[in-house]
């Protein structure tokens, strides 16, 4: 998961893979089942359809790109902003806020994508309201029943909820745990209307609003964790009033129209998918109490800041594949079978493998310089963090292709099950090493975790999409990985900008050029780019 000041992408978007094909695809279960013709009405629809998804699909890579630039803006103001141990109470508020968020939604937010017919609400204006209202007023009854039951656990327990320098910001991230279980549907209610033009300029327009009242507010409240979260409250607050008074004036709410008989069909949809949300959370989020519990409080600011900067370079790979490869190799499946999903799915971790490791060979050899010119030397040591942490989430972004057959067959109560497995072996894990090794051990049990996550995942998936891994090319990018972040560490200048520009140009290019002398991906790429360069060359001369 994302650090405070990078988050959004991932958190405010609610993109879960297994939740969005369970309730928004139909079950591939015939791939190689005979085609009929296809009427010229058929074909006609299909492709309006299919340049309204090119447009809107461009709409949320716009609105993804604008949120991870002012991530990047972000983490630098409140790396330099707070002080280390404040940095790490953001961060473990934010991890908290979380998990509530996920306990207030109870799933719920997947039955908007589930249950909405335009058709059937068009003509009967009725069941739209039934529909909307039920929604809305089921989701903050759950979000207010779950923020009472925390607040009685913690009145009569709460040694055992580790809020530790968080009792002080219970309310404030109650009250955000509840706007943003109510944002989950509203943000779906625009999904589903097919509003994105809106959907992400609110989202980017959220983000940027809520990074300059922070900025305002540090001056006058001081330089604490706790600006963020007030600023947070202020800015999405008047959004989600914003968003509910849209839809009162659009007569859609209505105490009176809830219906409890779709209330409980909604919830029992979405119930299963909580398991997975939450052990997802978990993974990526029980190792910060733990350090904080073991370590302190400004270890835990400096595992803060490397988990961050790990996932911001992170987020890069994962926002492409997630948003680009699950349409394609859902799309490959029901039209070509499972074959051709294996083999181009085959090819495309290939692909990712081999990104991955020149990415982690560049952040291993200029991880200190990053992390002088977007966090500050007073977090010095974090740097050694980062290469395990960033090894542990590439591990774990392996999961959109391993995964591949479970999410086709829609057996999210399976990936649950083996998320549960894996959070739980973090927990230990951590528990086991943050004692023993300190930081590093915490690093390492969050790179182990994922490793048994992804292990369990490819062995459950396997039975229903076999994914023939090259292991062979694997060693290859790892040895090339090791050789050229080596070769990128006898290179040091005093500026760290220009250290981090030498030390990532050296690393990739003997990366690249190692590959190309071993042969493979890379030797294929650059033939074929030449080939290219060189037709259109000849494209571009006047005849003879």
């Amino acid at each position: 998961m994302a650090s405070p000041a990078t988050t959004s992408v991932s958190e405010k978007s609610n993109w879960n893979p297994p939740a969005e094909l369970a309730s928004a695809t139909p079950l591939a279960t015939a791939p190689n089942a005979p085609t009929e013709s296809v009427s010229p009405a058929t074909a006609g629809l299909v492709k309006t359809e299919l340049k309204a998804l090119a447009r809107q699909s461009s709409h949320y890579l716009v609105g993804l790109i604008g949120n991870l630039c002012l991530g990047l803006v972000s983490f630098p103001i409140f790396t330099r902003v707070l002080s280390v141990s404040e940095y790490g109470i953001m961060d473990l508020g934010q991890r908290l806020l979380l998990m509530l968020t996920i306990a207030s939604k109870l799933g719920f937010q997947n039955a908007t994508l589930r249950f909405y017919n335009r058709k059937e609400f068009s003509q009967d204006p009725a069941a739209g309201r039934r529909f909307y209202s039920t929604i809305f007023f089921g989701m903050l009854a759950t979000a207010v029943t779950v923020g009472v039951l925390f607040l009685v656990t913690a009145g009569i327990i709460p040694q055992a909820l580790m809020l530790g320098p968080l009792a002080n910001l219970v309310y404030l991230i109650l009250g955000l745990a509840l706007l943003r279980a109510m944002g989950s549907i509203l943000w779906g209610f625009l999904r589903i209307e097919e509003r994105t033009k809106t959907f992400n300029a609110l989202q980017v327009t959220l983000k940027a609003t809520t990074l300059a009242v922070v900025c305002a507010l540090f001056p006058v409240l001081g330089h604490f964790a706790r600006v963020y979260f007030v600023a947070a409250l202020c800015v999405e607050t008047i959004l989600i009033l914003s968003l509910t008074s849209w839809l009162l004036r659009r007569h859609v709410l209505s105490l009176r129209c809830f219906d409890s008989t779709f209330f409980r069909t909604a919830m029992a949809f979405g119930a299963p998918l909580v398991a997975y949300e939450f052990s997802f959370a978990v993974l990526g989020s029980a190792d910060r109490f733990l350090v904080r519990h073991y370590v302190g409080p400004d270890a835990l600011g400096l595992y803060s800041v490397a988990y961050g900067l790990a996932n911001n370079v992170n987020e890069f790979l994962v926002a492409p594949l997630t948003l680009a490869l699950v349409p394609i190799y859902m799309r490959i499946w029901t039209s070509d079978g499972a074959e051709k999903t294996s083999a181009f799915l085959r090819v495309a971790f290939d692909l990712f493998v081999l990104t991955a490791a020149g990415v982690l060979a560049a952040v291993a050899a200029a991880g200190h310089s990053v992390l002088v010119l977007l966090a500050s030397s007073k977090y010095s040591g974090a740097d050694q963090l980062i290469p395990v942490i960033l090894f542990g989430l590439l591990t774990w972004t392996a999961n959109v292709f391993v995964g591949a057959g479970l999410l086709i067959h829609k057996k999210t109560l399976r990936m649950s099950g083996l998320l549960v497995i894996s959070a739980i072996a973090n927990i230990v894990l951590n528990c086991l090493l943050l004692p023993k090794m300190g930081l590093m051990g915490g690093a390492i049990a969050t790179l182990l975790s994922y490793l048994i996550c992804i292990v369990l995942l490819t062995r459950a998936s396997h039975s229903f999409l076999p994914l023939h891994i090259d292991v062979r090319a694997c060693i290859k990018y790892a040895i090339a990985g090791l050789i050229a972040s080596a070769a990128g560490t006898l290179v040091t200048f005093a500026d760290p900008a220009l250290n981090f520009l030498s030390r990532s140009t050296i690393v990739l290019t003997v990366y690249l050029t190692i590959l190309y002398v071993l042969g493979g991906q890379v030797r294929t790429g650059t033939h074929w780019a030449l080939a290219w360069v060189k037709s259109r060359r000849a494209a571009a001369l006047p005849p003879a």
